[in-house]
């Protein structure tokens, strides 16, 4: 579903928000380490914009999503709301604007960051531009413009990603109303065959949370050592050690010429397997 609103519309709100007259709400006071701007649309009548700030990018993540989530139509799916505003990280949460659109059924996400150059390699599962850094503030797998998808399409909707006018990104989620549904439901297309290396179950293994977590960090960061995911997970050298080992016996991971770990085709469909109960 397309909203009838452009992303030329889109840069057009950036650049006016401090001009029109319109009517604002603000929250309560904050330091404003990191501000956005929700422009609410009602059908008839000027947008609404509320003004929010947070401290960090973990209580922005929250907070933001809490505060959209309250404009947003019934069955709207969070988690992907949730994974596209904690990916705002990567732009250092300049320019953010979020528009909620169609009555609650689309929102779309812009910023002024560095942009997005492969789009379409971006939505897929495992891939990752987090830098250490960002890796610390929010723990990331490396899939979340993903699994927003994955949530986006559960209810029959779909994410998109453009340019944005004059830099950045603009990432729309759209979920159809209750009429698109049923529609879609009888005219529903069969899915494409799954890609995956176990298709039908990936095979039960024997691990621990943190050691999912382990490997849920290696398909993340592409090739790591045992000091990177201490860093990471915040856990000791030799508990890392222990557990990249673990998955390494496991065949979830394989090691280079440099004794780095990477991520096995097994690996990677645990991984995709353990999302899947996420959305």
């Amino acid at each position: 579903m397309r909203s009838g609103y452009s992303v030329a519309a889109q840069g057009a709100l950036n650049s006016a928000l401090g001009m029109i007259h319109m009517e604002q709400t603000r929250g309560e006071p904050e330091r404003a380490d990191i501000g956005i701007r929700v422009a609410m649309y009602p059908e008839n009548g000027r947008p609404e914009v509320t003004e929010a700030a947070a401290a960090n990018p973990r209580a922005a993540t929250a907070k933001f999503s809490k505060l959209v989530m309250e404009k947003v139509a019934a069955g709207f799916p969070e988690e992907a709301l949730r994974e596209i505003i904690e990916n705002l990280i990567h732009a250092g949460y300049r320019g953010v604007v979020i528009s909620v659109l169609d009555g609650g059924r689309t929102v779309r996400v812009s910023d002024k960051g560095p942009g997005i150059a492969d789009k379409e390699r971006a939505l897929e599962f495992g891939f990752s531009g987090a830098t250490t850094e960002a890796l610390r503030e929010i723990r990331g797998v490396g899939a979340g413009l993903g699994i927003a998808r994955a949530a986006a399409e559960k209810v029959g909707g779909a994410v998109t990603i453009e340019d944005n006018i004059g830099g950045g990104t603009v990432v729309t989620i759209s979920v159809p109303g209750k009429e698109t549904s049923t529609k879609g439901e009888e005219n529903a297309v069969p899915e494409a065959p799954s890609q995956r290396r176990y298709p039908d179950a990936v095979p039960r293994m024997s691990i621990s949370e943190r050691q999912q977590k382990v490997l849920m960090t290696v398909l993340e960061c592409g090739e790591v050592g045992p000091s990177m995911v201490a860093e990471i997970l915040e856990i000791s050298v030799s508990t890392a050690y222990r557990d990249l080992s673990v998955l390494e016996e496991h065949g979830l991971l394989s090691s280079d010429e440099s004794g780095k770990r990477l991520v096995s085709p097994l690996g990677r469909d645990l991984v995709e397997a353990l999302i899947s109960t996420w959305v």
